[in-house]
């Protein structure tokens, strides 16, 4: 059982990784500060089932997904539009993110422009799949059951996107 300061820590080392992801989906601030909210009140009324979480950084990014995906469902609902593949059809956002110092940099400025650039030209997924990989460091099977998509499909859609990548 987590007691009040182990939450505590999981929240100050996750919610900022929380926050870039959910703004990636494409969430506005407020929805994405509302979907983490959402998330470590759930972690803290079902503290117990928490002892059999292994990675708790998937565990959390799961969750968040999920919660995202249940506001746009409902809003969906309100506005009468169809729930069919709703997870396959967010947009995922990844930008370079490179410190304020080194953006003062010439080459540092070039350099991002350029990768921004590269991810540009990979579809959403494929920006997704990057991201929790070399971002969030999860792995195959992590990225898959995230994405809901088979650990092959995951990586045969990552050697395309870094095919893709190489090419351009």
């Amino acid at each position: 059982m987590l007691s009040e300061q182990d939450i505590d820590a999981v929240y100050k080392a996750h919610a900022n990784a929380l926050f870039s992801y959910a703004l990636s989906l494409g969430f506005d601030r407020e929805t994405s500060m509302d979907a983490i909210h959402d998330v470590f009140c759930k972690l803290c009324a079902e503290r117990d089932a928490l002892a059999a979480v292994v990675n708790m950084r998937f565990y959390l990014l799961r969750s968040l997904k999920n919660r995202l995906l249940d506001l746009c469902k409902r809003k969906r609902e309100t506005i009468g539009l169809p729930l069919e593949k709703l997870a396959e059809d967010l947009p995922f956002d990844l930008h370079a993110t490179v410190e304020d110092e080194l953006i003062a940099h010439e080459e540092q400025e070039l350099a991002a422009r350029r990768v921004n650039e590269l991810l540009a030209t990979l579809t959403d997924r494929q920006r997704e799949i990057v991201y929790l990989r070399y971002s969030e460091g999860l792995d195959y099977e992590e990225i898959a059951r995230l994405m809901s998509i088979s650990a092959p499909a995951c990586r045969k859609l990552m050697h395309k996107a870094l095919k893709g990548l190489r090419e351009s």
